[in-house]
């Protein structure tokens, strides 16, 4: 309900991030997400294995994760505007 505040140009980025955001939070929260549950677990079981904290593992998901959605949402804003004022001067042609 938060996107009903958010300039109509920027709402395909912040549905994008919105979205995105259950992925990197399994870690920490790991019914958040339980389809991906499953393969982070998966991974958590190697790196358990490996004699590596599961706990930085999780810290270090999450944080990737934020940098990732931080840039999709940035990738996705200046596409949406490109493609909006693309969409405007076919208009007014």
């Amino acid at each position: 309900t938060f996107g009903k505040f958010v300039r109509e140009e920027e709402k395909p980025a912040f549905y994008d991030a919105a979205v995105s955001f259950v992925h990197p939070v399994t870690g920490l929260f790991p019914y958040a997400n339980a389809g991906e549950l499953f393969v982070y677990l998966g991974i958590a079981n190697g790196v358990t294995k490996a004699g590596f904290s599961q706990s930085s593992l999780a810290v270090r998901y999450f944080l990737v994760g934020a940098v990732v959605i931080l840039m999709r949402g940035i990738v996705t804003e200046k596409l949406t505007k490109f493609m909006m004022a693309r969409e405007a001067k076919k208009a007014a042609a």
